[in-house]
């Protein structure tokens, strides 16, 4: 049996709208239910000292707070319905230290309870009235008892001494028993609150990183985007002038050369940001990694030739991969690409491929500068500038190896550097093996 579920039932869906209310109605059903289970112990009581009137009245407890929840139900305001609690004890207090000899009753210091109740049920300000009024009542008591009135003992006076060591200990129980329940909506509360802190802090957080995202989207576009274009108004205006037809081709190059950069970068932009929020949806298949690694290669052999590169492709093909073959076209041509730009001419790209139990490891290796070591960590992260530059110029946003991790990701693949003895680096990706086992 869920309690909490039964303690909500009580519960009007209107206090779910005030995290406050909800939580002090929660304090009243628990309290309503508690007392009205421990006022049955004093119904057997009242049988024991032959007490007719503590039989009805702590009856009438029993079944005053049994109710009172169901009021919860209503849109009754809570301030009401607390008082009622205080209320339903305050007449059965009064009532039976009346009939037990007022002053001289062991029922008589309850009359504390009633604003201690007051306090942990209602608040504050129905404890000060609540306080008013029972020392109101104990100096009534103690007026009567000044002046000789004496009040009526119905409960069997041979019992006396067992009477008060039964009576006047529950006091301190139903305080201890209402306190407790206080003390467990109390720590609930703050549990809540440290939760709420926990996931406002997490959303401030990605609040920040989606903030400092944009700052370097617009940094970019507004930095990186601006050099193509201008290039390409500047030739444009050239090709206004008469100039010879060689010199037109030039240009006419220079500017796809330039088309092509501001297409790349935001071709980037774009797929960083649908990536991010892409978690699934990718179906992985039996892909011929050799036949992709062939492609990439060839399709750099003009940019390579052009740079007085060489890219060399050493790929046994062991077996079929699990991947999407876009997204394996896309890794390899971006580390493709990045070695192209940061290898100095004369120098060669190798491609080749290492054969592990379960997977197959795919290295792309240049013999440019190098990543330095203290810029390492920085690698797959967006927006990463190095301090390395492209050795022609040519444009780098920073975000081709996290583009690069994320597709990586999404196969359920490995990324990493290594860093070559004798210079230069090595960009390592790892895919399952279509079946396993290395078989075609």
């Amino acid at each position: 049996m869920n309690v909490a579920k039964i303690i909500d039932w009580y519960i009007h869906p209107d206090h779910y709208e005030d995290a406050k209310v909800l939580r002090k109605a929660r304090l009243l059903v628990k309290a309503c239910l508690l007392t009205s289970i421990f006022s049955t112990s004093y119904v057997v009581l009242s049988v024991s000292f032959g007490y007719d009137k503590g039989i009805y009245f702590t009856l009438f407890n029993v079944i005053g707070y049994f109710i009172l929840p169901f009021l919860t139900r209503t849109k009754i305001p809570l301030v009401i319905i607390t008082n009622f609690f205080t209320a339903i004890g305050s007449i059965t207090v009064l009532v039976l230290t009346y009939f037990s000899g007022g002053m001289w009753s062991a029922i008589y210091p309850w009359i504390i309870a009633i604003p201690v109740l007051g306090l942990l049920i209602a608040g504050k300000t129905s404890a000060i009235y609540w306080t008013i009024f029972s020392v109101s009542c104990m100096w009534a008591f103690g007026v009567l008892e000044l002046n000789g009135v004496k009040l009526p003992v119905e409960y069997d006076v041979s019992m006396r001494t067992l009477w008060f060591l039964s009576i006047q200990p529950g006091l301190l129980m139903i305080i201890m028993v209402v306190s407790f329940t206080f003390e467990s909506s109390m720590q609930r509360a703050l549990d809540d609150v440290e939760a709420q802190k926990v996931t406002i802090e997490k959303q401030s957080a990605e609040l920040e990183k989606l903030i400092e995202d944009k700052d370097n989207i617009i940094r970019i576009l507004a930095h990186d985007l601006r050099n193509p274009l201008a290039n390409i108004s500047i030739l444009t205006k050239m090709l206004e002038k008469q100039v010879a037809v060689e010199e037109q081709k030039e240009m006419v190059d220079m500017i796809g050369m330039a088309s092509n950069n501001a297409e790349v970068l935001v071709r980037h932009v774009l797929e960083m940001a649908t990536l991010e929020y892409r978690d699934g949806g990718v179906k992985l298949q039996p892909t011929d990694y050799r036949g992709v690694v062939m492609d990439v290669v060839q399709s750099f052999k003009q940019a390579s030739e052009n740079k007085g590169i060489s890219i060399h492709a050493d790929v046994e093909k062991y077996c079929m991969v699990l991947a999407d073959l876009t997204y394996l076209r896309l890794v390899l041509e971006n580390l493709v690409s990045n070695a192209l730009k940061f290898s100095p001419s004369g120098k060669q790209i190798k491609v080749f491929v290492a054969n592990a139990d379960e997977q197959i490891q795919i290295r792309v290796r240049d013999y440019g500068a190098g990543v330095p070591v203290e810029e390492e960590d920085r690698l797959f992260k967006k927006f990463a500038r190095l301090s390395v530059r492209p050795t022609a110029g040519e444009s780098s946003n920073g975000l081709g190896l996290s583009l690069v991790k994320r597709y990586m990701e999404l196969m359920k693949g490995k990324v990493w550097f290594e860093r070559p003895t004798d210079g230069g680096s090595i960009f390592a990706i790892e895919l399952l093996k279509a079946n396993g086992n290395g078989a075609l």
